[in-house]
């Protein structure tokens, strides 16, 4: 059972990304008819450890093995969801990663998942392409490059 529940004054959410960085690129990701980019990730599930999440989400969304270097981030995020109409409140951890294997590349700079009828476009984009972009959250944009060594604690109200 995922941690994520609905009340009457919106939704929560515990949640995990990844952050897969190669050659000064990050891959993010896009929802058919979504106007905003996000790094890969999903929910944690009830009983489940923040790295198998990740490792997991993953290995679900892009077949892909990962190993996990640290963990960047937590981030508490306030924000109301565009297309839902729906005000949210999540906690995310957000790990980086690193491909076991670079054959994955192969798949280009731009490549389509379709994960159990739900259509995602992934992108390699260089960081300094992310700023124009609807990326969220939006300290991505500006923290990419330059990663901390230990966890930060991030809030972000977009209320």
């Amino acid at each position: 059972m995922d941690i994520s529940f609905k009340t009457a004054e919106g939704r929560f959410n515990y949640r995990v990304a990844g952050l897969i960085v190669h050659d000064e690129k990050l891959l993010i990701m896009q929802d058919e008819n979504q106007p905003y980019y996000y790094v890969p990730g999903g929910r944690i599930t009830l009983h489940e450890k923040s790295e198998d999440a990740i490792r997991r989400e993953i290995k679900e969304e892009l077949s892909l093995e990962v190993n996990i270097k640290r963990l960047l981030w937590v981030n508490e995020n306030f924000f109301e969801e565009s297309t839902l109409n729906e005000k949210f409140h999540e906690i995310c951890f957000f790990y980086l990663l690193e491909l076991q294997d670079e054959e994955f590349l192969i798949r280009g700079n731009e490549f389509t998942v379709n994960e159990e009828g739900k259509i995602h476009t992934y992108y390699w984009k260089p960081f300094e392409e992310l700023i124009a972009l609807n990326l969220y959250p939006l300290f991505l944009k500006e923290r990419i490059t330059d990663l901390p060594l230990e966890i930060e604690h991030l809030v972000e109200i977009k209320l």
